[in-house]
């Protein structure tokens, strides 16, 4: 099994590793239709499905890991 690591690099910006490798970022936004909530999009490197969008902070580890282990690229 893969090791998921997230680095802060920014307030609103975390950068994603698979076992020690830098393999996508996390970006944490406003959402425009919901005062005062936020969403996060987890976004991973040469993946063709695109950016993720994740609106419970809780479930970011989950889906980030099953994007990452899913890669059609690298998984």
């Amino acid at each position: 099994m893969s090791a998921i690591a997230f680095r802060r690099i920014a307030p609103d910006e975390s950068r994603i590793y698979r076992n020690g490798d830098h393999v996508g970022d996390v970006y944490a936004l406003d959402d425009p239709l919901r005062k005062g909530a936020r969403y996060f999009v987890v976004h991973l490197d040469e993946d063709p499905r695109g950016p993720c969008r994740v609106h419970d902070r809780n479930r970011i580890r989950e889906v980030t890991e099953h994007l990452v282990l899913s890669h059609p690229l690298r998984g």
